[in-house]
């Protein structure tokens, strides 16, 4: 892939590769106007999109680094958490699901992945890739919520009873990581937020402080286990070079969600 932007047109999405990209250089994703990923080939572990350091963070704190993890993917983007992973856990196993066949293939053809990397791929809506897995009482170590039509995720992959499904594929000691882009009053943040508390017994979120006060675009990433979350841990992974981050549980989450309602479908 040279210096020149490639570009993606369907019938269900426009996306394009845009070069040069993020400090270090790398490609942008651009998904219908969208930035939804940066890949640095040259380094995996750059991670130039603040809710990717959110997410390695809660990784890097929950498991130690020479650890295989089993991974669900759960939207593609450009695969920079499986690229990520593949270099930081070279050993794991990863599974991906992506509703839109054209995009992955897209971004594989011009940034292909590490044959390294233990890698299987599934073409289908969230929802119901994850109703058979639980059918096949498939277990996962690590499941990653990335999942957004636009800059929302849809309905039906926000619901207790989707947050529920996704509990039921977790080993013992697994986490659940779940991607939230802040809105004007961070309302459906907050309603997820709240919606995995009501299902999970941790829960933690990464978040900047602007992004609380409703003064600033951002991500919130959350975190959620039937298990004992090592939240000093993740604490201590936090990346706090670009902005001030804060780990809100107990108190200070319940705080922030401000009594959400629950989503059910």
């Amino acid at each position: 892939m040279d210096g020149e932007p490639l570009v993606l047109d369907s019938p269900d999405l426009r996306a394009e590769l845009l070069p040069g990209r993020g400090t270090n250089g790398g490609y942008s994703l651009v998904v219908d106007g969208v930035t939804q990923s940066h890949v640095n080939p040259a380094d995996a572990r750059d991670l130039q999109l603040e809710y990717t350091r959110f997410v390695a963070a809660i990784v890097d704190g929950c498991r130690e680094h020479d650890e295989s993890l089993r991974v669900l993917h759960l939207g593609a983007g450009a695969l920079t958490i499986a690229r990520y992973l593949g270099a930081t856990r070279p050993t794991s196993a990863h599974h991906v699901v992506e509703l839109h066949r054209p995009l992955l293939e897209f971004v594989l053809d011009a940034l292909p992945l590490d044959p390294a990397i233990e890698v299987t791929f599934e073409f289908d809506d969230a929802r119901a890739a994850v109703e058979r897995a639980v059918e096949h009482r498939r277990e996962f170590d690590l499941v990653i919520a990335d999942l957004f039509a636009g800059s929302r995720t849809p309905e039906h992959l926000s619901t207790a009873e989707f947050f529920d499904d996704l509990g039921r594929l977790l080993a013992p000691g697994g986490v659940l990581v779940v991607n939230t882009i802040s809105t004007v009053g961070l309302g459906l943040s907050r309603e997820v937020g709240a919606t995995l508390v009501d299902g999970f017994d941790e829960v933690a979120a990464l978040v900047s402080p602007t992004v609380v006060a409703d003064a600033g675009l951002g991500n919130v990433v959350f975190a959620a286990s039937h298990d004992e979350l090592p939240t000093r841990r993740i604490r201590r992974r936090i990346d706090q070079t670009h902005r001030r981050i804060e780990l809100l549980e107990g108190a200070s989450l319940t705080a922030y969600l401000r009594e959400a309602r629950t989503l059910r479908d």
